[in-house]
């Protein structure tokens, strides 16, 4: 148990290349992080960090055996959840990193049904929209929203949702309705500040591309939408956020001809072999909830 501890620490440490976030990710001290990995590398006789002030990379050793340690500490964890699957449930914390505004509308209320199905397992959550370096922070899973550059994370899509231009009953009465993409030009537009420098707009295998110009620019997408409900402008936004105020009324849909192709909801994890059996448990659980079509459609006309 201690080479496997040892050998849980020293992929830490190469994954955060700092012996002090390593630590705190496995909850131990520095010294002991250090003593490890000082004793892991005589029982091997070979150097596998190169420490500078700034920061601790693996040698050409390191890398092999952080290679072979990942894959081995994998299936070792795999072969305890198949073996205790049927008589345990599964124990532990599980680290995610969430879209804020998804988080909080749609993971939030369902956490106490996921909670009652594995009551010992524990859930540290980061609602954050920012791009968080998954392996280096030492998160086993994000959820996230949209089409992902190529990495060496698993993106496993979980979910499609529709981007919907909309605007209250209220603005459309005082400013008109657009007919034409082109009339978003002469309309006040408000604009989510994380992704949405551009509208692309499609009708078939029409296309529109056009730059959004407005009163409010925020990174907040519920911000945005209760501006909208105010009046303030058209907005671009994802059915997860403007569902319920499509529903409700508040908001109308424009241009429903035209609109943005939907996105993918999809979870990320580390590119390995064996996929430890809470992501695997919270995945499932995910997609069973949110797969359905009709699930993020509702209200969006």
């Amino acid at each position: 148990m201690e080479q496997f501890s040892a050998m849980r620490t020293f992929v830490k440490v190469v994954e955060s290349q700092s012996f002090t976030k390593a630590a705190a990710q496995l909850g131990i001290s520095v010294a002991m992080t250090s003593k490890l990995m000082q004793q892991l590398e005589e029982s091997l006789s070979t150097r596998l960090l190169s420490r500078t002030t700034r920061r601790v990379t693996p040698t050409e050793a390191g890398h092999f055996y952080y290679q072979r340690c990942v894959a081995l500490l994998a299936e070792l964890e795999e072969t305890h959840s198949q073996l205790t699957r049927h008589s345990q449930q599964p124990q532990g914390t599980l680290r995610l990193s969430v879209p804020m505004d998804f988080g909080y509308l749609h993971l939030s209320p369902i956490l106490p049904e996921f909670r009652a199905r594995y009551p010992d397992l524990n859930l540290d959550i980061d609602y954050s929209d920012r791009r968080v370096a998954l392996v280096e922070e030492g998160f086993d899973l994000a959820l996230r929203i949209g089409h992902l550059p190529d990495s060496s994370l698993v993106a496993r899509p979980l979910a499609m949702m529709r981007i919907l231009l909309c605007a209250s009953p209220t603005y459309l009465a005082r400013h008109g309705t657009p007919l034409t993409p082109e009339d978003l030009r002469q309309h006040d537009c408000l604009v989510y500040g994380l992704s949405q420098p551009e509208w692309v707009l499609r009708r078939g295998e029409e296309r529109v591309l056009l730059k959004p110009k407005g009163p409010l620019r925020t990174n907040n997408g519920v911000a945005l939408t209760r501006a909208a409900i105010d009046g303030m402008g058209i907005i671009l936004q994802p059915s997860f956020i403007v569902g319920e105020p499509l529903r409700r009324g508040e908001l109308v849909p424009v241009l429903g001809a035209w609109q943005p192709e939907p996105m993918p909801l999809c979870a990320i994890y580390p590119h390995r072999r064996f996929v430890s059996a809470k992501v695997r448990l919270f995945i499932d659980f995910i997609e069973q909830r949110f797969a359905a079509p009709h699930y993020w459609d509702q209200g969006a006309g």
